[in-house]
């Protein structure tokens, strides 16, 4: 499927963004907070091929990837504390950012230099209010990697894809496919996915670490939230749990380790068709993430709070309580799918 889902606006950013790319020499990648996979290796990726390109490039975000993004050797180029006055930089490309409020204190205690950079958005949520200088979004994509994989076939960097780019691509593709599931797989998707293993991706090394692998501290959360804290709803068509802070202190985990708990638990109960977990990230700052089947789109309740969405896999931020938050979300689902 060459070509992918670019369009013809996406060719035309797309070589505007390639000249950009070679006027500049110093060139800043960022990703959104708290980044995911998706996030972290298709700005990784871009980070390799530009240091191949003999680029002088930093990547920033507020706080360094978690540790089990490791295995592809890439966490360090990560700078928290990078002084941007000093770099200066003549380009910016963000990734993964559904808008500028995601990229929090990198971008806020530097908006000045933002505004006065070339500025490009790649990203593939459906909710981009296209904040960028230059755009390249589109939903259609699973992931911002498979996104990346065209970009990169668009300006012939393909000759620059190495087994650990290819690994790190195939990675979240991976994950937010939930290896091919989910129903944002495309052919294109599955095309991309066999470009990468004649890459010589290691398809077995991501499998293991984000889906055979388990922590004894995430084994225990688990443990304590399908015991103590799992609740479902009269019709069992909702399944849902709320975990304070105080629950990831008392078995030494945090709160990454859940992704996969809502992901490939709650979301695979018999008769659930929606399903949450709200969650403590801060002291005062809860977190939810939504599942659901095709049948429902979650947005439309995590439309209501400051949100971040995919129709089938959703989630917000709020500094409400987690009580205040688990009623608002039932009586929502209610109003809005009766159930």
């Amino acid at each position: 499927m060459e070509g992918g889902y670019i369009l013809e606006n996406m060719k035309e950013n797309i070589q505007i963004l390639w000249k950009l790319i070679n006027s500049s020499n110093k060139i800043l990648l960022i990703n959104h907070i708290r980044m995911d996979m998706d996030a972290f290796w298709s700005l990784s990726a871009i980070y390799d091929i530009l240091k191949q390109l003999w680029k002088n490039v930093k990547a920033i975000n507020d706080e360094k990837p978690i540790e089990n993004y490791n295995f592809t050797w890439y966490n360090e180029i990560i700078e928290p504390d990078l002084n941007l006055n000093k770099f200066n930089p003549e380009l910016i490309i963000s990734f993964d950012a559904a808008s500028l409020d995601q990229l929090w204190n990198s971008y806020k205690n530097n908006i000045k230099i933002f505004n006065n950079t070339d500025f490009i958005v790649i990203d593939h949520h459906k909710t981009n209010p296209w904040f960028g200088k230059i755009n390249i979004i589109n939903p259609k994509y699973s992931s911002t990697c498979e996104l990346t994989y065209d970009i990169m076939d668009q300006l012939n960097l393909l000759q620059y894809l190495t087994p650990k780019i290819a690994t790190s691509l195939l990675s979240w593709i991976y994950t937010d496919t939930n290896i091919f599931y989910n129903s944002n797989t495309t052919a294109n998707t599955l095309y991309v996915a066999w470009k990468l293993l004649e890459a010589w991706a290691d398809f077995r090394k991501p499998y293991f670490e984000f889906y055979k692998k388990k922590t004894f501290s995430g084994s225990k959360l688990w443990w304590e939230i399908l015991v103590n804290r799992m609740k479902i709803s009269e019709n069992w068509k909702i399944v849902w749990a709320t975990v304070s802070k105080s629950i990831f202190e008392k078995v030494w985990a945090n709160d990454r380790e859940l992704t996969w708990l809502i992901s490939e638990f709650f979301a695979n109960i018999e008769w659930v068709e929606i399903c949450f977990i709200s969650h403590e990230i801060d002291w005062g700052l809860i977190k939810t993430s939504f599942r659901s089947t095709p049948k429902y789109d979650t947005s439309l309740i995590a439309s209501y709070f400051w949100w971040w969405w995919h129709k089938q896999a959703s989630w917000f931020s709020s500094t409400k309580s987690l009580n205040e938050i688990e009623k608002d979300i039932l009586e929502k689902i209610k109003n809005e799918f009766n159930l």
